[in-house]
């Protein structure tokens, strides 16, 4: 490849990845809790595989966050690895995809992000305005999407059943919820009115919430407080927008991630061959 050719190469791809970690990151509130929760989904739609990854809610007075961190950090890993290429190294860019995506993972030195490991969304919750922002993407590499969600007041029924869960006391709630029912424990003993993913609404931290057919379990399984607090950061730049509707088109017809590999000057981008299945919770 000529050298003029490998520069605007490394140029398209750097703009792939620039949409995604820009570095831009702002503070949004800062937390003086941090929840740490066990979710536990099904990769099929059968329900007969499952995979279980420990997700992070950060609260603060007045936003959120709830993320997973193992896989923000692998797919900024791939991310580092791309910005940090110096085009004047680069022999050869290969690019695989469709018909042409190769599994690289035999290869040494291979960096990837799989679609079916960890979570890729990051859910914001505005407490003053109730809005919810999700920040999530397609492919490891490429855009960003954005939408706002506004679940509106959650239609809770809360029951006099209590239970014990991580050593606090908790009252049981169900909740209907996008065709889903679920069934939530909370505690009065944290005055905290939120919860993992888009719950929130009960009156005190949700502890555990799963929905009746057992396929969507959230279960807390460690608690921080920050003394002094810490900042609840995102970075939104570059994100493309969208509706909710929208952007669940776009994540049925995702892959099944993204592998990279640098050798002596020879860059290998590779999708991931096989499909990834997407198994949803919002039915509607």
């Amino acid at each position: 490849m000529k050298p003029s050719l490998i520069i605007a190469c490394f140029c398209c791809l750097n703009i792939a990845v620039s949409g995604q970690d820009t570095g831009k990151k702002k503070v949004i509130d800062s937390a003086f809790l941090r929840c740490y929760y066990l979710f536990t989904k099904p990769i099929q739609n059968d329900g007969k595989a499952f995979r279980s990854d420990t997700m992070v809610l950060d609260i603060g007075t007045k936003a959120s966050r709830f993320y997973d961190p193992a896989r923000l950090g692998r797919d900024s890993m791939l991310n580092a690895r791309m910005k940090n290429m110096d085009p004047q190294t680069i022999k050869s860019i290969s690019v695989l995809k469709g018909e042409s995506a190769k599994d690289l993972s035999n290869m040494p030195g291979t960096i990837s992000s799989e679609a079916a490991e960890g979570e890729s969304y990051q859910v914001i919750k505005d407490k003053a305005t109730q809005k919810i922002t999700v920040l999530d993407y397609v492919n490891a590499i490429g855009d960003r999407f954005k939408y706002e969600d506004e679940t509106g007041v959650m239609p809770w029924q809360i029951s006099g059943i209590t239970d014990t869960i991580s050593s606090y006391s908790c009252q049981k709630a169900t909740l209907n919820f996008r065709g889903r029912d679920y069934v939530a424990w909370f505690t009065t003993d944290i005055p905290v009115s939120g919860g993992p993913w888009k719950f929130s609404g009960l009156p005190g931290l949700i502890l555990k919430i799963e929905d009746t057919q057992g396929l969507f379990v959230f279960k807390l399984i460690g608690i921080q407080q920050f003394s002094p607090k810490q900042p609840i950061q995102i970075d939104d730049s570059k994100s493309i927008k969208c509706s909710r509707a929208d952007f669940e088109k776009l994540k049925r017809k995702q892959g099944a991630g993204m592998q990279i590999n640098i050798n002596a000057g020879i860059v290998n981008i590779a999708e991931i061959p096989g499909e990834f299945e997407y198994v949803q919770m919002e039915l509607k």
